[in-house]
């Protein structure tokens, strides 16, 4: 990797003026969302609802994001996806807050779909912004760094995370793992996200053409084909990664009796992992394109995550935790920037849509049967699913884009 690393920064020095505020956008949401990831489910828990609820919760915002993100790509298109962030940044900012608060039912369901919402423009517009916003020559570069740079913030916040709950315990003098400790931690992440609209100030609106575009929804989706291809494996990988990843931190509290700041660190140091592995993907995919690149790391992820679930020892079960992680999230930009190089530019707000809703939408589902699933027999049952569907996905990758390489269609 480093052989190369001054043509590497030579990619990262041509990162246009909005794609560096993007960038420290990332990294503030990213530290926040650390804090949310790690103490949400346990917050939940604390005021006495069970796995089955969590379960609902979590799979909330990815249902709404499959409703919802084809009218929040097309409205990216109508008043620009900068102004969309904008808008998505405020929303979720909301939600934590309202979630924090809220240990009722009704709130908790009502600032779940607010947080749906918000993730939905946020996450429809990110690509189509930065593939605005930059040129070809520098693209992948700008996608992979911007995922590494947002899983080392999100290292430095699941830090926090970890120590946080404990820090505000002491300060209002409530127990470490209290209702009241987790909701002070939430508040703290709330903040930091809503600090995330200032870089997105920064940036500048694109000129407004002249004449608005016509979206006629013939277009958006033609040819058919090729937008099953590309998103037909998202679908199959959120089905696996929904019954199990946003579990991991009750998986280990459960089987092992972790606390919570070792969690923490834990998955801190799984983010950055995650960085580094991101950080190499451009070379990767310079090296054996990006479609092998994403199929290799996703196959090589999978010991791994037979190691994480079925070692006896949580030294053996962390290792394979870590390392599922950081190779399975490696491809995650390389394959997001091939999808937005293989449709059209007007295109772009509609394929990053369908990118959500085939990934979210099988999420919410499987994270939904998955709260029920660990209430009948805890996680047993969850890691042959995703293995499987990992397995998959990357199986149709392979036949859908590098069995027909000889007349270039993957690359």
């Amino acid at each position: 990797m480093f052989s190369g690393g001054g043509a590497y920064l030579g990619k990262v020095r041509q990162f246009q003026h909005n794609a560096r505020w993007y960038l420290l956008f990332g990294m503030l949401t990213g530290f926040a969302l650390g804090i949310m990831r790690l103490l949400f489910n346990f917050y939940v828990l604390s005021t006495g609802l069970d796995s089955s609820v969590m379960g609902l919760l979590v799979g909330l915002p990815p249902l709404i994001i499959t409703v919802a993100a084809i009218p929040m790509g097309m409205l990216g298109h109508r008043i620009g996806f900068r102004t969309t962030l904008m808008i998505g940044t405020a929303a979720m900012a909301g939600a934590i807050l309202g979630l924090s608060l809220s240990s009722a039912m009704a709130g908790l369901i009502a600032f779940s779909v607010l947080r749906g919402l918000g993730r939905t423009m946020l996450q429809v517009s990110g690509a189509p912004f930065m593939a605005e916003n930059s040129g070809s020559g520098e693209r992948t570069h700008l996608f992979s760094v911007q995922f590494a740079s947002r899983m080392l913030a999100n290292f430095a916040g699941l830090l926090l995370a970890g120590v946080l709950p404990s820090l505000v315990a002491a300060v209002f003098n409530v127990g470490a793992e209290s209702t009241h400790a987790y909701r002070g931690a939430l508040i703290v992440g709330a903040g930091i996200y809503a600090l995330g609209l200032l870089p997105l100030l920064r940036t500048k609106a694109l000129p407004v053409p002249a004449e608005p575009t016509v979206f006629r929804w013939k277009e958006m989706f033609h040819p058919p084909g090729l937008l099953l291809k590309l998103f037909l494996p998202q679908v199959v990988i959120g089905f696996g990664a929904g019954a199990l990843v946003p579990f991991l931190n009750v998986f280990f509290k459960t089987k092992f009796g972790i606390g919570d700041s070792w969690l923490g660190v834990l998955f801190a140091v799984q983010s950055a992992l995650m960085a580094l592995a991101t950080f190499s993907g451009p070379v990767l995919a310079e090296r054996w394109g990006r479609v092998r690149s994403v199929i290799g790391v996703q196959l090589a992820s999978i010991p791994f995550l037979v190691l994480l679930g079925y070692a006896p020892v949580l030294t053996l079960s962390a290792i394979g935790f870590l390392f599922r992680a950081a190779l399975m999230n490696a491809g995650n930009p390389l394959y997001t920037a091939f999808a937005m190089e293989k449709v059209s530019a007007k295109q772009r707000g509609t394929a990053s849509a369908l990118m959500q809703m085939s990934w979210q939408g099988t999420r919410s589902i499987s994270s939904f049967v998955s709260g029920g699933i660990q209430e009948a027999s805890g996680f047993a049952m969850l890691f042959p699913i995703t293995i499987v569907m990992y397995t998959l996905a990357s199986v149709l990758m392979y036949n859908f884009f590098i069995r027909p390489s000889r007349s270039n269609t993957g690359e």
